[in-house]
């Protein structure tokens, strides 16, 4: 019961953070926890496509090295991972009445990125124990959140730009999401094989995931602030008319 626990805070953590930042407008409860479980659900395809992906990778190249390790980070976790968040996110929340602010888009992609986190998670803490939460508390469980983040906030860029520009905003945010994943990936996959770490330091390499990671928040928390300020000026903009 402790790990379970343990395995659910970050997550919870997370989503109250995000929800006390959204000041303007809050969303319905019920919406937030929908997409949370569809974050969950988001598992499903991202493990289907993840298998097919790894065995094409192990068929076309031996299982080490720099390309192949950047091709499982990037494409067949990063971008399968990070897909099926966007779908879900675009496929519920964003053509709703209730993503009526830029803000939003940080709200539920946060909401559904941590729905899969989550899940995640979960299998992880059971299977190795409470170091495995203590560290996953405090570097995946999060990384996952600024992945949603940056996601999210030119997801609420796109849903107020009503012109060409929208669709390049929403890939712009499915692609930072693969980056910043991709890269916080690498580094760790690489750290984990022995042929590679007798060239390359395993604290250099370990460090890198740290760095790509707390670059990821920055510009997080960088996304939040100019989110919230947008959120104000259209609510702003609102009263006015009335």
């Amino acid at each position: 019961m402790e790990l379970l626990a343990l395995a659910l805070a970050p997550g919870i953590a997370i989503m109250w953070f995000i929800y006390s930042k959204d000041r303007y407008d809050k969303e319905p409860l019920r919406a937030l926890i929908k997409s949370f479980f569809l974050g969950m659900l988001g598992i499903v395809p991202a493990v289907i496509m993840q298998l097919a992906a790894i065995g094409l990778l192990d068929w076309l190249m031996p299982a080490n090295g720099w390309i192949y390790f950047i091709l499982k980070a990037f494409i067949v976790v990063a971008l399968t991972e990070e897909a099926c968040k966007f779908m879900m996110v675009k496929w519920y929340a964003w053509p709703r009445p209730f993503f009526n602010e830029p803000f939003d888009g940080i709200v539920y992609g946060v909401m559904v990125a941590m729905g899969f986190a989550t899940l995640e998670n979960i299998g992880y803490v059971m299977q190795h124990g409470w170091q495995t939460a203590i560290l996953r508390m405090f570097l995946s469980v999060p990384a996952h959140a600024t992945f949603g983040v940056l996601m999210g906030y030119y997801l609420g860029l796109a849903k107020f730009t009503h012109d060409r520009h929208s669709k390049q905003l929403m890939v712009r945010g499915l692609l930072l999401s693969v980056l910043f994943h991709g890269l916080f990936d690498l580094f760790l996959f690489v750290q984990a094989d022995d042929g590679i770490t007798q060239k390359w330091s395993s604290g250099f390499l370990f460090g890198s995931a740290i760095l790509s990671y707390l670059v990821a928040v920055r510009l997080s928390w960088q996304a939040i602030r100019m989110h919230q300020e947008l959120s104000r000026n259209n609510l702003q903009s609102k009263e006015k008319t009335v």
